[in-house]
């Protein structure tokens, strides 16, 4: 599923959703200083921040009314608030909450000066997982450093300011906020990347709470019985939905995103769908993006200015099967209907 994802990323010219994968397992065997972004860059250069009181509003609808739901949530509960930052530096917001499925699934939430910074990243890891220690420069192995505690809780140093690695990751800290379970706090942002800043945002980090966090679109006749794979929700605003089949194979990716120029000038649209500029690579002539992987197979379709939004589908194996019968990709996409930039009109059960 992944090989196949890679080839559909680059068709993205950005290096596009990240995969579903166990992140907390790859966690526990060891992390590149240099990480990948779980951000999609290009997909967030645009669109407005919906800001109340300096944090990036994520909340559930609070007028969802009965009358608006047209049938019951197939993936009820998509998204649950974890953990919130507390106290953050000046001029910086939650950007990005994003929850990782599969059997040890791990919670993220992002910080940043706005729609598409992720420099303050925390990771919150299923309990009885150890984050792994970073690889250096040089393949060298890293350390821990003991640091003081954090709310009377046990803390380290992976990355300490200033020391082995920091030239790549600012800082990383990690400390057991509950006995075998711990939470991550990586900031790339070299401009607060010190002891004293790290240390307050741990500190103010508060855990638990179970808001369901609201999405601005709606996608009805989504395939049933899939596996939730990734699922984030961001602040452009943007969100994007990785599904799983029964096969290692199947693969069904949903998203939204502020509609944006260089996304659309790199994607090359070659038709158009209901008036709106796209490009599907199940045309003719639609470039090599995802290899020599046929149509039947695996394909793409992004549709540019729906809106205000770009809006993707890709799907492979048993879900691009089962989504023909409903008109294929063509037909997801008319049944998907982004809700606008503000979260009073979001809702918290987007998939039905």
């Amino acid at each position: 599923m992944n090989d196949l994802k890679d080839g559909l990323e680059r068709l993205a010219a950005s290096p596009g959703p990240a995969p579903a994968v166990d992140i907390a397992a790859a966690v526990a065997k060891g992390r590149r200083v240099r990480r990948r972004r779980r951000a999609v860059v290009a997909l967030m250069a645009a669109g407005a921040v919906a800001v109340v009181a300096g944090g990036v509003v994520l909340q559930p609808s609070q007028d969802e009314r009965p009358d608006k739901v047209v049938e019951p949530s197939k993936y009820p509960n998509l998204l649950t608030e974890k953990a919130v930052f507390g106290w953050l530096p000046a001029g910086f917001v939650r950007t990005r909450v994003t929850q990782d499925g599969g059997s040890r699934p791990a919670y993220t939430v992002n910080a940043g000066r706005g729609p598409g910074n992720l420099s303050i990243e925390l990771t919150l890891l299923p309990p009885g997982v150890k984050p792994g220690l970073p690889l250096l420069p040089g393949a060298r192995k890293g350390h821990l450093t003991k640091a003081a505690p954090v709310n009377g809780r046990p803390a380290y140093w992976s990355i300490k300011p200033g020391g082995p690695g920091s030239d790549q990751v600012g800082a990383e800290f990690r400390w057991e906020y509950r006995p075998r379970t711990w939470a991550l706090l990586a900031v790339d942002d070299r401009g607060i990347a010190n002891a004293a800043t790290v240390r307050r945002i741990a500190a103010g980090v508060r855990f638990g709470g179970g808001v369901p966090l609201a999405f601005p679109v709606r996608v009805t006749g989504v395939p049933g019985g899939l596996e939730v794979g990734r699922v984030w929700a961001g602040a452009g605003p943007e969100a994007m939905f990785a599904l799983g089949g029964p096969g290692k194979d199947d693969e069904l990716m949903i998203s939204v995103s502020p509609a944006g120029e260089l996304v659309r000038n790199r994607s090359k649209p070659n038709t158009t769908i209901d008036g709106h500029p796209a490009f599907d690579t199940g045309l003719p002539h639609s470039g090599p993006a995802i290899g020599r992987v046929p149509p039947s197979k695996a394909r793409i379709l992004r549709v540019f200015g729906v809106r205000g939004f770009d809006i993707g589908i890709d799907a492979r194996g048993e879900p691009l099967r089962r989504l023909e019968a409903g008109g294929g990709l063509t037909g997801l996409f008319r049944r998907v209907t982004p809700l606008g930039a503000d979260p009073k009109n979001w809702t918290t059960t987007p998939l039905r």
